[in-house]
């Protein structure tokens, strides 16, 4: 049996080519129309540090580097800790568990901003308003565990978490693309398939 010549299949089956991106684009299309809109809330805390000053060429107030990295490592712990199932228990009774710890995990990200003593609360949901609840109330709950578990009042909200109207998702581009590869992923098979039929009955 001889090889097939896969360009040559694909002009004489081209309308089968087309006719099945432009399935898969319609399709993907339909999706995410019919997929519901995601809205992103945001909070950002900042992590107080204690100034160890000692007197440079400037006279300024500095951090020594380990007391820099011991905040750093503070950062990434609270980071823990926001997506631990003890907080995100009790973050699911102040939304009168209509959402478990479960769905909230997925909800949440909770991330160290770069090199700064930052973190920052992104939340995801279909409500834009129940977001910004969410990120705020676990703001405030980050802050209650620290005092209750470590003794410590670290933790400063600095942009509280306000609904923001505007679409996150899904991302209509991204599925088009998608939806367009896996269309003509599916095309080329079924030319290469149709040509190997051929090929067998001769």
């Amino acid at each position: 049996m001889d090889n097939i010549d896969l360009p040559t299949l694909i002009k004489e089956r081209l309308f089968l080519v087309l006719a099945t991106i432009i399935v898969a684009l319609t399709a993907g299309g339909l999706v995410c129309m019919i997929l519901p809109a995601k809205y992103q809330a945001n909070t950002i805390l900042r992590l107080s540090q204690p100034e160890n000053g000692f007197a440079g060429d400037t006279g300024a107030n500095r951090m020594d580097y380990n007391s820099l990295m011991m905040y750093r490592q503070l950062a990434r712990t609270y980071c823990e800790l926001a997506e631990s199932e003890q907080v995100l228990q009790k973050l699911s009774e102040r939304v009168e568990r209509k959402l478990s710890p479960g769905d909230l995990r997925r909800m949440v990200t909770v991330r160290k901003v770069k090199d700064l003593e930052l973190l920052e609360i992104l939340v995801r949901d279909t409500d834009p308003y129940r977001a910004a609840f969410i990120a705020g109330s676990l703001a405030t709950l980050l802050q209650q565990e620290e005092k209750e578990a470590w003794k410590m009042n670290n933790l400063r909200i600095i942009i509280p978490a306000s609904p923001d109207e505007r679409r996150v998702g899904p991302n209509i581009f991204l599925c088009m693309l998608a939806a367009g590869l896996a269309g003509m992923l599916v095309s080329f098979i079924l030319v290469a398939v149709m040509g190997y039929l051929r090929l067998w009955r001769e």
